[in-house]
């Protein structure tokens, strides 16, 4: 990752900070961790990067960010080269920026030294599909595989464009709501029977306080926004590529954020990094929203609250709700520069799309996969550290239940033009200035004004 996994993200807790669940910020590291050694991975990959033979044998060169990814990879590399004992996989680690700048210069420069398979981090695609897309499409290896529907479409939606997908995601990145069990249930609130966001806000108030707060939250909403409208069937992108946050359900959000911090149910700013767990340690925020991967966090960093923490689905807000929202995620493409497209579709296939292989992932990444065909194994329903963090939970279920209902996460070249017209108005918003309404509108017209401005560019 850019930063540190915990500042970046740290806010997802409830107020999802956009570098980890968003592909519209450019601000923070983007969802899974990068291990420190993948800069020393880095100096090498100039020179082997897509060398075709490696001695008498076929050489598929993988690049990837996320060292999680790449133990899993190693471990599939195995069988790999037991069935293709004339191919050697050659798998680099590399530091999140430096692949993504690595791959900007492989495109300019017709191909030279591209890699056969890439992990595009879902907000890292955008850069890449304003014109020609240097990734092959594949729904021709999809249908004959019989493998279109294998994958949720709202998350293919992310590796989408014109119809025609360009990378398999490996995690459903669902969302569910997690929240102190012992502290509601000593409050007298089942959350379990709570269905909506107006009754849990209601419901939450009186376990708020000096200093006490049911969310973390962040200065900027943008993250946050962004989770929240999915939810209710919007998203900043629409299904056909136009601005799509500027609608009544926008502003329905962007006000049910401004009350949650008005009554004292968000916190206006939270600390970043060991600070921030260190404050639900003392009970300071005492539930959250997020991914599968924000529960890890929990897990990881918070290892003294175990059996205290449970997980609902998300409550409902308007007409359109679900009760879920997506948050993060990566995809594997093929380079369109590959010379070897065919053996890197096996090779992603067995990586992505291969039950058995796909819940092995699960032990080894800590994510919950997008394979539907993998959430009913009983690998992922077993007991663990992570069921026994929430108090006996099975969170392998609700994250199964979740899944067919997840909305899309939809893709344009120009989501990070949002960011930066959103960062423009924002300090206006957040001080009263500019009402919700007049505040989307500015956004999406600058962004519009940006898109256009580009486009003449090209031109």
């Amino acid at each position: 990752m850019k930063k540190w996994l915990l500042s970046a993200c740290a806010i997802m807790i409830g107020a999802s900070l956009s570098g980890c669940s968003n592909s519209s910020s450019t601000t923070a590291a983007n969802t899974k961790s990068t291990d420190q050694k993948s800069q020393q991975s880095d100096k090498n990959t100039d020179q082997s990067a897509n060398n075709n033979t490696k001695g008498d044998k076929k050489n598929l060169v993988v690049w990837t960010f996320a060292n999680t990814h790449t133990k899993y990879y190693e471990d599939v590399k195995k069988q790999f080269e037991s069935e293709h004992p004339d191919v050697n996989v050659d798998i680099k680690l590399l530091e999140y920026g430096a692949l993504y700048d690595k791959y900007t210069v492989v495109t300019k420069s017709g191909g030279k030294d591209a890699p056969d398979l890439i992990d595009v981090e879902q907000s890292a695609f955008a850069r890449y599909i304003n014109g020609s897309v240097p990734f092959e499409p594949l729904d021709s290896y999809l249908q004959k595989n019989k493998l279109t529907d294998a994958i949720p479409k709202g998350r293919q939606a992310l590796y989408t464009v014109d119809g025609k997908p360009y990378g398999i995601e490996i995690a459903a990145c669902v969302s569910a709501l997690y929240y102190r069990k012992d502290i509601y249930d000593k409050a007298g609130i089942d959350v379990s029977k709570i269905k909506t966001w107006d009754e849990f806000m209601e419901a939450s108030k009186k376990l708020t306080g000096k200093d006490k707060f049911i969310f973390s939250g962040t200065l900027k909403d943008q993250g946050t926004f962004e989770m929240l409208l999915r939810q209710e069937g919007g998203d900043i992108v629409t299904a056909d590529g136009k601005i799509g946050f500027n609608t009544s359900e926008g502003v329905s959000v962007l006000k049910r954020i401004r009350a949650w911090k008005d009554a004292g149910i968000m916190d206006k700013s939270s600390p970043d990094g060991p600070q921030l767990w260190e404050a639900f340690k003392k009970d300071k925020y005492i539930a959250g929203f997020g991914a599968d991967w924000w529960a890890g966090f929990l897990l990881q960093y918070a290892p003294e609250l175990s059996g205290k923490w449970a997980a609902v689905p998300m409550p409902l807000g308007g007409p359109n709700s679900v009760p879920t929202t997506v948050a993060g995620g990566t995809g594997m493409a093929i380079s369109k520069f590959s010379k070897n497209k065919d053996l890197a579709w096996e090779f992603l296939k067995l990586t992505h799309l291969d039950t058995k292989e796909v819940v092995k992932s699960f032990q080894i990444i800590n994510l919950f996969p997008a394979l539907m065909s993998a959430a009913s194994d009983p690998i992922l329903h077993a007991k663990s550290k992570m069921t026994e963090y929430f108090g006996g939970q099975d969170l392998a279920e609700l994250y199964g239940n979740l899944i067919p209902k997840a909305p899309n996460q939809n893709q344009a070249w120009w989501r990070p033009l949002v960011t930066k017209a959103w960062e423009k108005y924002e300090p206006d918003y957040q001080k009263g200035k500019i009402s919700p309404e007049d505040f989307l509108a500015n956004v999406a017209k600058e962004t519009q004004n940006s898109m256009d401005a580009e486009k003449s560019r090209q031109n």
